[in-house]
């Protein structure tokens, strides 16, 4: 295992990360396309799994990150980005994935559950009614935005700390040999110390993101998933960098 350091990239590396993506993405735009569907196949059918679909999507995510992570590491090497590294999270790091699934599951529940007890909202439910507001009368609509609205700001706050810490332990977990623990405390530290790009970064992130939800028959996300974790490696690459260790003078080539 490579003794790593964290770097504190300047805000501007943010928008570096996106273009570093976008550029691995154009390479071979068809197999990325490819797995994100699959991908998208998978999470609708474990989804519909009655009672534990939601919670199972949870426990596997850090699983998808590692497969794009390692589909990621090999386009930067010049190497075929193939199906086969959605399952680079199976073979390596197996047991440090799920229990960094588990964190973030035991983490939701607890977010959902502040929410719930603090504003008397269910969140879960308030936001299946915000995807269809069609359906809604205006007076249903005024009420839901007025319990949402705070009911989102509270779970924005509390998801924050949740998300920066399984953002980058995927990577950490199968590329470095982190335990799960150190690999969540990392990814957390790293984001905390390098909020500037990581800042300017989602904002950009979450533009495209709005673009790419109105493109129809999905053909959006087809694109804004894989260009999205692709640059979260480079991120991550970028933010983790290896410790050089000194050459003594009694170890130099006479």
């Amino acid at each position: 295992m490579t003794p790593l350091t964290i770097s504190r990239p300047p805000a501007s590396a943010g928008l570096l990360w996106i273009k570093e993506g976008w550029r691995l993405f154009k390479l071979a735009p068809i197999p990325w396309m490819g797995m994100t569907a699959l991908a998208f196949m998978v999470i609708i059918g474990v989804s519909m799994i009655p009672w534990v679909g939601h919670f199972a999507i949870e426990l596997l995510s850090p699983f998808l990150v590692a497969g794009y992570f390692s589909a990621s590491r090999a386009a930067l090497a010049g190497e075929p980005v193939t199906f086969i590294h959605l399952a680079a999270g199976s073979q390596s790091g197996r047991d440090t994935l799920l229990r960094i699934g588990v964190a973030y599951m035991v983490g939701s529940l607890l977010v959902f559950a502040l929410v719930n007890l603090l504003t008397g909202s269910d969140l879960r439910e308030l936001m299946q009614q915000v995807q269809d507001p069609t359906a809604l009368s205006p007076a249903e609509l005024e009420r839901l935005v007025t319990a949402a609205l705070p009911a989102m700001m509270l779970a924005s706050a509390l998801f924050a700390p949740l998300l920066m810490a399984t953002w980058f332990s995927p990577g950490l977990a199968l590329f470095d040999e982190f335990s799960a623990g150190r690999a969540l405390w990392w990814s957390l530290w790293a984001c905390w110390v390098s909020w500037r790009p990581i800042l300017y970064y989602s904002l950009v992130l979450g533009t495209l993101g709005m673009v790419a939800l109105v493109i129809p028959f999905g053909l959006g996300m087809l694109v804004f998933l894989p260009v999205t974790l692709i640059s979260t490696y480079v991120a991550y690459r970028m933010i983790f960098t290896p410790i050089e260790e000194p050459v003594l003078e009694n170890d130099a080539s006479p």
